[in-house]
């Protein structure tokens, strides 16, 4: 029930994230999701791409440093509260979230959050048995 997403570590430097982008692009492979998270020295760059297993080993066997991590993705409608309703069923639960982030679903209905949490089976379970629609790889 789980997404795998990579995090790639690289270097603030001007080009290293043209590179990365550029290296999936000539790798044909497709990106869904994308965020950045930064300090001064370096930044982590989260994807979900089409096969992820195949691009971990592409990343790794051509010198990028990065790792794979499970998370939970779900289905958020377009309407307000909508995020927090699903939030909410964590909340009951007292299940703390690492980290999340949204993005626009390709086929335009509404967002996935992708949630980054300790127990990634059980809130999805939680998740669809609250109705919320949990999104598979």
């Amino acid at each position: 029930m789980n997404i795998n997403q990579i995090s790639v570590f690289l270097e603030n430097k001007p080009g290293n994230l043209s590179k990365l982008t550029g290296f999936l692009a000539d790798n044909k492979i497709d990106m869904s999701a994308f965020q950045i998270v930064d300090n001064s020295d370096y930044g982590i760059v989260r994807i979900i791409v089409d096969k992820p297993f195949d691009t971990l080993t592409l990343l790794k066997d051509n010198g990028w440093v990065c790792n794979m991590t499970q998370v939970v993705c779900v289905k958020i409608p377009d309407a307000a509260g909508e995020m927090a309703k699903a939030l909410a069923v964590l909340d009951k639960e007292m299940i703390s979230i690492d980290y999340a982030y949204t993005y626009p679903n390709r086929n335009g209905d509404g967002a996935l959050m992708v949630i980054r949490v300790a127990e990634p089976d059980k809130v999805a379970g939680l998740f669809t048995s609250s109705g919320i629609k949990v999104i598979e790889a």
